[in-house]
């Protein structure tokens, strides 16, 4: 039997893609063809692909139609969660991130690691225990040494542009997002109304830590001019999370003339080539304790009901302005506490680290598989293939009258426009870097949608 196409769909560019691009190349390699591409783009087509192996991003049921529509075409369903490594307490992940008709969908569910799965069934709704596959997370093999050449020119760009620079990650997307229907709160004639960001969240709780998170927010935004005046020959870059309006902070940081807002490319280059990053509750933190990157855990405010507890272990803790410029002009001489507590945190939380990469898991587990395609009807695949046509049909007359999150400007902030060519080095890149020989080749099929294939 032939192989089965995977279908990768990608939501936020700078996080995602090279890491699926990733799984797409090792794919490649061993004989599948992978369609990779914009998300809502993949998900309007998916009449058009023939059956495959779809991998999801998330478990809730805001994907159920897509899940149905994918199972009357007869395409089988692999989910990881991307945000699960650095999540809201249990019982908020559980009503936010856990949709349990969308799990009787899932054929299986991939785990970052062990923590991932004990969180997982330790939801008492949870009924997909045998599901569950611990492989970690194609993100995290482009932390590995192995593929540290994949941005080696990346880095030298970076610091050739920007020399020995402060990287500060914001995460502010619950409460600067681009699109303001998407924070906790938001302003409507004159008034704070919920937002679909606090969607399933008990209300008491999504006003704490709207407050909490505008003030961490307000915070931010009174040291950054601080830091730069402390450190006037170094630049500083503020990288504010894909989510957010970057306008936001391109207009207050305007005046201040060693620091630019920059959201570009993939993080990882970025974090290996700054002094040291200073950040509040992001996943980089992590990323960055994986590389080696000297880093600052900015904590004004300490309230463990809306902090995230486990991206701001792995830094030095600052609470204020005037520790934060000291930690970072000792950041050379400085060790960050609990190391060896922090690595077996690490541990639990990844299992890709050494070893096989989580990509080359994935496909191996693949391979373990009988996958029986072409069982549903002919009828079934039609009224499938009639489903997404008229949902890419619905989606289109939205987009034009700009009643959708979807309009032009929205996708491309998330996802900017790709190239075959562009693609192409990417692929050569990550092949380079894996030692590999094989022809690894990228096409377009559709508008923010290709095909990769040997």
């Amino acid at each position: 039997m032939n192989k089965p196409f995977l279908i990768l769909p990608v939501e936020n560019q700078v996080r995602e893609l090279d890491a699926k691009l990733l799984l797409a190349c090792l794919a490649a390699q061993d004989g599948y063809r992978s369609i990779i591409g914009f998300k809502s783009q993949i998900d309007a087509r998916l009449g058009r692909f023939p059956p495959s192996i779809y991998f999801a991003k998330s478990l809730t049921d805001r994907n159920l139609k897509v899940f149905r529509i994918l199972r009357k075409l007869g395409h089988f369903i692999i989910a990881w969660d991307e945000e699960a490594l650095v999540h809201y307490p249990p019982e908020i992940y559980y009503a936010r991130r856990l949709g349990m008709d969308a799990l009787d969908f899932m054929d299986f569910i991939i785990a970052w690691g062990e923590a991932n799965r004990n969180l997982l069934e330790g939801c008492p709704k949870f009924r997909a225990h045998d599901k569950i596959r611990v492989l970690g997370n194609p993100r995290v093999d482009l932390l590995r040494p192995e593929l540290s050449d994949y941005f080696y020119d990346q880095v030298e760009i970076l610091r050739a542009q920007h020399g020995d620079f402060i990287l500060i990650n914001t995460n502010f997307g619950s409460i600067n997002c681009y699109d303001d229907n998407f924070n906790l709160f938001r302003w409507k004639n004159g008034e704070l109304v919920q937002g679909r960001g606090s969607m399933r969240m008990p209300t008491g709780y999504a006003k704490g830590l709207f407050h909490y998170r505008t003030q961490i927010f307000e915070e931010f935004r009174k040291i950054i001019p601080e830091i730069a005046a402390s450190f006037p020959g170094n630049k500083i870059i503020v990288r504010p999370h894909p989510a957010e309006d970057h306008a936001a902070w391109r207009e207050h940081l305007s005046s201040v003339s060693n620091v630019a807002v920059v959201q570009e490319g993939n993080v990882i280059p970025w974090l290996r080539a700054c002094k040291c990053l200073i950040h509040n509750g992001c996943t980089t933190a992590i990323e960055g304790f994986i590389l080696g990157t000297k880093i600052i855990s900015f904590v004004p405010i300490e309230d463990e009901r809306y902090e995230f507890a486990l991206p701001n272990r792995f830094g030095l803790r600052a609470s204020d302005a005037g520790a934060v410029v000291g930690a970072v002009r000792e950041i050379d001489t400085l060790a960050s506490p609990d190391e060896a507590l922090n690595a077996r945190l690490l541990a639990e939380s990844i299992c890709s680290l050494d070893g096989k990469l989580s990509s080359e898991r994935i496909l191996e587990f693949i391979k373990t598989v009988n996958w029986s395609f072409c069982s549903n009807s002919v009828g079934e695949r039609l009224v499938g293939k009639f489903e997404a046509e008229f949902r890419m049909l619905k989606k289109r007359v939205k987009r034009w009258t700009d009643i959708t999150r979807d309009y032009q400007g929205f996708t491309r902030h998330r996802f900017p426009k790709l190239t075959v060519a562009e693609l192409q080095g990417r692929l050569e890149r990550l092949n380079s870097a894996l030692g590999r020989t094989g022809n690894v080749r990228v096409k377009h099929r559709e508008e923010d949608i290709f095909e990769v294939y040997s």
